[in-house]
């Protein structure tokens, strides 16, 4: 299982790299984003297909982008954090965790 959980971990940053990239300028950086768009859908099309449990994985890749998304924006576009964001990341992070220890 933890090969999968790295697939949709790296999946999900090679994502939040091509959503900063064509933040950006979408058209100038377009042709370096499509090869990061396929491997990260690849990445996590293997995960999902392979894994034991479907829903595990499926549950885990939404909390590893939605953490992930949260710390890009706030270390690269210096958006403000709020309590609720931190109760919200906390939460969705120790669903993970639950959900991996069953």
């Amino acid at each position: 299982m933890y090969i999968y959980i790295l697939a949709v971990a790296l999946a999900a940053f090679i994502q939040i790299i091509t959503i900063y990239l064509l933040r950006d300028n979408m058209f100038k950086h377009i042709y370096f984003a499509i090869p990061l768009i396929l491997i990260h859908q690849l990445l996590f099309n293997w995960s999902y297909s392979n894994a034991p449990k479907f829903i595990i994985i499926w549950f885990i890749t939404v909390a590893l982008t939605s953490s992930f998304a949260f710390l890009a924006s706030h270390f690269i576009w210096k958006e403000n954090i709020s309590t609720y964001n931190i109760v919200g990341i906390t939460f969705i992070l120790i669903g993970a965790i639950l959900l991996k220890l069953k």
